[in-house]
């Protein structure tokens, strides 16, 4: 290995430490504890596997996560479709509603669907008005409102990933289908859906593992009937102190997770999720169907096209008109929570009461004005600032050493950098708690950078490798021709070229850092409480309508971060 190779290696070795020592090191020991070590006891696991509440829980946790995983993917396929055929200001605004859903915090939009769905909610008030219904009806605490939940939380992620898949497909295809003789139905059919198979099952395979780990939505929508294995998690560790059922728990999640990984790597690879593999052709890996499976996918496609064409009939301008209308109902369900959060933000009531009954400051006023919320704030921002930079130093060079690096490895060590991103996020903070114990940094503001890091850099690693892999190395040999020095060229050159990606990594990390709260609640200790944790507590507690202004500042500033982020990437193209 030469020298510039091993140049190479120390640029990408800040993130391989960072998550072989925070990451993989605990997640190996949390393996080895949950069976006592040595000792090789299996008892933790089979009691995982023979009480029968453990075992319901753990098949309810699947069930909940693939019915999340398909209604999120039938319905934002649509969605992400349309987003291809816009121009980049319309787009602009139609990833708006996309993108701030996205970045927000789950419990704020969870926050907002309690407001919704509850007894004395939005919905329930607006059926009695219509006489549809004659008493409330119970909405929260039932398997409906976590899925509502559920779905309005990940449906974004399903959009986001399956707009990356479709802006590769190449559309003169579809005219080409066409003009050979193909209706418009057949040629979307056809030749347009299977080219984005790779993209549909890298957004089932990323809404799936987020939905295997979730904790907020259904601990405040769902009922005991409704619990998932993270929350059983949760309690194992931080409640009842019993680590060693805590981990068996873990690992069985994991090895859930790692068999679903390594399933779809058969069809579609897994850095292609995050763009970092070349669409080739829209073609899966390792894509075989025997004669009954393809005859019974003609007979499906057959009927799917027959049905569509009596939907759609011969007019287009008619199948545009329902796209449309279906995305305008689509933004509406994935902003309406946030702007249900704004108006109660405004209440004169002292209770969550909606419609409000009269306009006040006094959320705001007390928000801005209780040392509590204020401190709880400059925690977060603090927090997610030096998250932020740190993340985006360290994803840099990484991203630099991965691109221009020659050495042999390189695909399993982009692999190992996104790791994080490819297990839920209960067990990425079960083994940040075990691994930041050992080192004695549970409480400390160290610890909870190093905590976000692990989540955070992941992210930075994606956005810098898309972006140095997008250099012009021309202009680089060019300025050294000239008798540039590399410091200069990589101050002068290179930087003003990756600065609009490494400003959207950043706010990437800063709005991920800002808004996490599992790992957080793991490794707060006696820190001052982040905002995050401060409105868990509020609504575990008993609900301040202040908690409607703090999710209301939250939500304002990823919006404004977001719209300077799409204004920066317009202006530069």
């Amino acid at each position: 290995m030469n020298r510039t190779s091993h140049r190479h290696l120390l640029l990408v070795a800040p993130a391989f430490l960072l998550l072989l020592a925070f990451f993989v090191t605990p997640l190996a020991a949390a393996l080895w504890n949950s069976f006592h070590g040595a000792a090789f006891d299996l008892s933790s696991y089979r009691e995982a596997f023979s009480n029968p509440l453990y075992f319901h829980v753990f098949l309810r946790t699947l069930e909940v996560g693939a019915g999340v995983t398909a209604i999120c993917l039938v319905l934002g396929y649509p969605i992400a479709y349309f987003m291809t055929t816009l121009s980049p200001r319309a787009l602009a605004v139609c990833g708006f509603f996309v993108l701030v859903p996205l970045f927000t915090a789950f419990l704020i939009r969870t926050f907002g669907w309690m407001i919704i769905l509850g007894r004395g909610g939005a919905l329930n008030r607006l059926l009695l008005y219509l006489g549809v219904i004659s008493t409330p009806l119970k909405i929260t605490g039932t398997s409906t409102a976590v899925y509502v939940g559920m779905v309005h939380v990940l449906m974004p992620v399903a959009v986001f990933v399956l707009f990356a898949g479709m802006r590769q497909v190449d559309r003169t295809l579809l005219s080409a289908a066409q003009v050979l003789g193909a209706n418009p139905v057949q040629a979307f059919l056809r030749v347009y859906v299977p080219m984005t198979i790779p993209a549909v099952i890298s957004a089932g395979l990323l809404v799936f593992i987020m939905a295997l780990g979730f904790y907020v939505t259904p601990v405040l929508l769902g009922g005991p009937a409704d619990t998932m294995i993270s929350q059983l998690i949760v309690t194992q560790v931080t409640t009842l102190l019993n680590l060693e059922f805590g981990y068996a728990l873990s690992v069985i999640l994991l090895a859930a997770t790692v068999g679903v990984l390594t399933i779809s790597n058969l069809f579609v690879p897994l850095e292609q999720m995050w763009s970092l593999q070349s669409h080739e052709g829209g073609k899966t890996r390792g894509w075989r169907s025997s004669q009954i499976v393809a005859g019974a996918r003609r007979a499906a496609l057959w009927i799917i096209e027959k049905a569509a064409q009596l939907l759609l009939g011969r007019p287009r301008w008619l199948a545009r008109t329902l796209l449309r209308a279906y995305v305008v109902l689509a933004a509406i369900f994935l902003i309406l929570p946030l702007i249900i959060i704004y108006i109660l933000s405004f209440s004169s009531s002292p209770f969550l009461i909606f419609p409000p009954p009269g306009f006040s400051w006094q959320w705001y006023e007390k928000f801005f004005s209780d040392p509590d919320w204020q401190s709880a704030l400059f925690m977060s921002l603090k927090l997610a600032a030096a998250t932020a930079t740190v993340s985006v130093v360290v994803g840099a060079s990484s991203a630099f050493g991965l691109v221009r690096g020659t050495f042999a490895g390189k695909q399993v060590l982009l692999l190992f950098l996104i790791a994080p991103l490819l297990v839920p996020v209960v067990v990425v903070a079960l083994s940040l708690y075990v691994s930041l114990s050992h080192l004695h940094l549970l409480g400390t503001f160290l610890g909870l950078v190093i905590g976000h890091m692990v989540i955070t850099v992941p992210y930075a690693v994606v956005i810098s490798v898309a972006a140095v892999r997008g250099l012009d190395v021309n202009l680089e040999h060019a300025a050294s021709t000239l008798g540039a020095a590399q410091p200069v060229v990589q101050r002068r050159v290179v930087l003003p070229q990756l600065a609009p990606a490494l400003g959207t990594a950043w706010i990437l990390c800063f709005l991920t850092s800002l808004d996490e709260l599992l790992i957080t609640l793991f490794l707060l200790g006696r820190q001052t409480e982040t905002l995050p944790i401060r409105m868990w507590s509020d609504i575990r507690i008993q609900v301040d309508p202040v908690m409607s202004a703090a999710a209301s500042v939250i939500v304002t500033a990823v919006a404004v971060l977001i719209m300077t982020s799409q204004y920066r990437t317009l202006k530069a193209k």
